[in-house]
């Protein structure tokens, strides 16, 4: 069980990660919110906090991209907007954090209270961000 939980830890903790780099490089860049975007940035860094507790190399080291089955599947899509994007990317990121509170309990039970916590700053930054575009 130990190799699976890791697997699930490594995928939504990049999913997270990249979910909120997108949503910080869009604030920052497309509608110039440089509150939203920094507020982004310290969450993606606090995130990196606290998978670095699980010790990333073991997170690596039971990354297994050749086994992942459901690696490239995506959704096909229509011509999105940046406000779509930047929706499905704050839901895609509390998602996953919602995926490493649960799956904490199982490596590191002391762990789970974090990553709840963080899931819901997510949810009042994309909340505030939607308000200020």
């Amino acid at each position: 069980m130990q190799k699976e939980s890791y697997r699930i830890v490594d995928a939504n903790f990049n999913r997270a990660r990249e979910g909120l780099r997108v949503c910080e490089d869009i604030m920052r860049f497309i509608y110039s919110e440089s509150d939203s975007a920094l507020k982004l940035k310290k969450t993606r860094k606090s995130l990196s906090l606290i998978v670095a507790q699980l010790r990333r190399e073991e997170l690596l080291k039971r990354r297994d991209l050749e086994a992942d089955k459901g690696k490239f599947r995506y959704a096909k899509g229509s011509k999105y907007k940046y406000d779509d994007i930047l929706r499905f990317n704050f839901q895609r990121v509390t998602e996953a954090l919602r995926v490493l509170e649960e799956v904490s309990q199982i490596l590191r039970p002391e762990l789970k209270q974090q990553f709840m916590r963080l899931r819901f700053k997510v949810y009042d930054i994309e909340k505030s961000s939607f308000a200020a575009i």
